[in-house]
């Protein structure tokens, strides 16, 4: 199956949610300890933007051999919360603070992932 297929599948599958939202990023491996310490303390007017967004039951997990982050949260319309997120000035602030952390090449946006399965 090409990669154009999957990618159609993967859109199109009744099992895809617009209220769950799963991105992965990749934290420079020798700045883990900073990054997670700094999310200990997460800015509260950005806790109070995701909040107003629509984002619930936002969660972060780290796998600490290669940096790998796994983010994961809920809202009524997923990419509505984010767009209405990425308008905050918050969060603009917050993601030039993070960027230098990401391993990312396009600065540390997140790569979306497309739900496919999903067991009530």
């Amino acid at each position: 199956m090409s990669t154009t297929t999957l990618s159609a599948q993967l859109t199109s599958t009744t099992q895809a949610s617009p209220q769950r939202c799963c991105f992965l990023l990749h934290v420079r491996p020798e700045r883990l300890t900073e990054y997670v310490e700094i999310h200990q303390r997460v800015w509260q007017e950005m806790r109070q933007a995701l909040t107003d967004c629509g984002w619930r039951h936002y969660s972060l997990f780290l796998r600490p051999e290669d940096g790998l982050v796994v983010g994961y949260f809920e809202a009524d319309d997923t990419a509505a919360a984010m767009d209405a997120m990425s308008a905050q000035e918050v969060n603009t602030r917050w993601q030039a603070e993070m960027a230098q952390y990401f391993v990312q090449p396009d600065g540390g946006a997140a790569e979306v992932l497309h739900q496919y399965f999903y067991l009530a």
